[in-house]
């Protein structure tokens, strides 16, 4: 069996290995070994997206975003594998340890600070539960795709009390998650039981003034006291369509 033949195999068996585990399989020496992973990189065969990381493009993208650098699968990534939104993400979200961009094919991984490790879900690869997806995309609001959020939080199946309980690990004292939450919340056509208790929730914890995203201009919800610099017909935009 060629060697070119015989490392990809094990590539594709691994899913995803490294230079120093391949190298101490003695198939060749390292500067031929180097050669031939280039080579396989450059036809398309494997990916290499981290210095000495070797991966199959048969290989599950989220369990490889998970390995390449330790935590869970969070944000529209994790809405995505709950069934909750169709669009498959090309980004995919991992709340780690670490703040990096890793790029894979036509796939990135966007790697973000975790506040805790609470509510994750053990599959192949950990996975934020969906009220954990919830809580980290009011948390991280530069990453987050409110038309999405505000589809979950229609769809979803939702505990109020561990989503709220998430939340608070997350940020103990500002009244801005909650702001943001229920007015998402009072936007939606219609709320479940657990839901309403959630917006109930929220309006208790109405404080002071905040935005919405950022520090943009927008329109001010006296409500709420908030500034609603994305615009309603943006965050329903998939119910009116």
């Amino acid at each position: 069996m060629k060697l070119t033949t015989r490392i990809k195999e094990y590539i594709d068996s691994a899913g995803l290995t490294y230079f120093p585990l391949l190298a101490s399989l003695s198939l060749t020496s390292e500067g031929s070994l180097l050669v031939t992973l280039n080579r396989l990189v450059k036809a398309g065969e494997i990916y290499n997206p981290v210095k000495g990381a070797y991966v199959s493009k048969n290989a599950d993208i989220f369990w490889v975003a998970c390995q390449l650098y330790q935590g869970y699968i969070s944000l529209s990534a994790a809405f995505y594998l709950h069934h909750l939104i169709e669009e498959f993400p090309f980004t995919v979200f991992v709340a780690s340890n670490v703040r990096k961009l890793v790029r894979m094919g036509n796939m990135e991984f966007v790697y973000f600070k975790a506040c805790n490790y609470a509510g994750i879900e053990k599959r192949n690869y950990p996975l934020a539960s969906v009220e954990k997806a919830i809580s980290d995309s009011i948390m991280h609001l530069s990453l987050t795709n409110f038309t999405a959020l505000a589809k979950v939080l229609y769809y979803a199946e939702i505990d109020s009390a561990k989503l709220i309980k998430l939340i608070r690990l997350c940020d103990a004292k500002s009244s801005a998650p909650f702001q943001r939450l229920g007015y998402l919340l009072s936007l939606l056509p219609k709320l479940d039981r657990e839901k309403s208790k959630l917006l109930s929730f929220c309006r208790k914890r109405i404080k002071a003034n905040t935005y919405l995203l950022g520090r943009r201009s927008g329109v001010y919800i006296p409500e709420w006291k908030i500034i609603d610099n994305i615009g309603k017909e943006v965050i329903l935009s998939w119910w009116q369509q």
